[in-house]
């Protein structure tokens, strides 16, 4: 299905001009890097790209964060601008509203709840504010501080039975467990650093199932190159990865998601690519390569699975979403 916020990929690439040389020259500088580690840019197989740059209705300036509602159908996309949006199946735009405020910055991160509304951590603003699909403000809790029930810079929300996990950085770089349903705090664990239980800026969490049937948290430790996984109650169990730009290695990971086999989706801002591997760490492949054209990226942050498989990454630096299936 094509409309104006769907395009198949015959069709021109609508590029946003942020109406600065200084972001321009540095946007080629990261992709010619990334040209060179991962090799001469080429397409990789796309089925389709949404959105495209701009403001209206459907159209993104810079996105950083979706999610996939899986009982609707349905994908949450926040951006740059503080809007969040929602697309259909098809990439159709559906409706959106923004952000209260947004001057200090942008969210950086939204999930769907599992009573189906939107928790987005208010990033610059230090707090959590959670909205229903049709863009009615709930509530919000938090302030800036290190006490329980504050936080520097939330990132992330992952949910399991009654608890929501969430993530921070800015000099806390930890995990705050509440009840989602009273909002009571329940207890925090991680801390600063780059030892082996150490995070530093903790942007998306995860809960993988064992194979002991064990629920295990895992967390994209970006700036440490590398996913960090914890036990539900804020034990450090293990690292998977280190900096580098062959498969099973990171370079600033973002985004995390789970396929329906129970495959790992990471999206890796920077080595411009997402990558599928096994919980344990085994890398199986990766998809999309520097660049502007379709089936290329620039600074891809996140990737949501819907329940066909299909991938949809947001191509933040080309103000777009791109779909594929591994």
């Amino acid at each position: 299905m094509t409309n104006k916020y769907t395009r198949t990929k015959d069709q021109p690439i609508p590029i946003l001009g942020f109406g600065h040389w200084s972001f321009v020259g540095l946007c080629g500088l990261v992709i010619c890097f990334g040209i060179l580690l991962t090799g001469c840019s080429k397409r990789s197989k796309v089925e389709s790209v949404w959105a495209g740059g701009g403001r209206g209705q459907g159209e993104l300036v810079y996105p950083r964060a979706i999610d996939y509602d899986a009982k609707a159908d349905v994908f949450v996309v926040v951006d740059r601008t503080a809007r969040v949006q929602r697309y259909d199946h098809d990439g159709k735009f559906l409706n959106g509203w923004r952000m209260p405020e947004w001057e200090r910055g942008k969210p950086v991160g939204i999930t769907v709840a599992p009573d189906g509304n939107y928790w987005i951590p208010d990033t610059h603003y230090h707090r959590v504010c959670i909205y229903s699909p049709q863009g009615q403000k709930l509530d919000s809790f938090g302030e800036y501080g290190s006490g329980p029930m504050q936080f520097d810079l939330p990132t992330d929300v992952a949910f399991l039975g009654d608890f929501a996990y969430i993530s921070e950085y800015g000099g806390n770089d930890r995990v705050t467990v509440i009840n989602w349903k009273t909002k009571e705090y329940q207890f925090t664990f991680g801390a600063f650093g780059n030892d082996e239980d150490q995070l530093s800026r903790p942007q998306s969490m995860l809960f993988v199932t064992n194979t002991q049937g064990v629920d295990e948290l895992y967390i994209t430790d970006s700036c440490n190159h590398r996913l960090s996984v914890w036990s539900k109650e804020g034990k450090h169990l293990r690292n998977i990865g280190q900096s580098g730009s062959p498969l099973g290695q990171f370079r600033f990971p973002y985004g995390l998601a789970k396929d329906r086999d129970g495959n790992l989706i990471v999206t890796e801002y920077g080595n411009t690519r997402v990558q599928r591997l096994k919980p344990d760490g085994t890398p199986i492949d990766s998809w999309g390569h520097p660049g502007r054209l379709d089936g290329e990226l620039a600074y891809p942050w996140a990737t949501a699975v819907d329940k066909e498989n299909r991938c949809v990454v947001i191509d933040a630096g080309n103000n777009r979403m791109q779909v594929f299936r591994f």
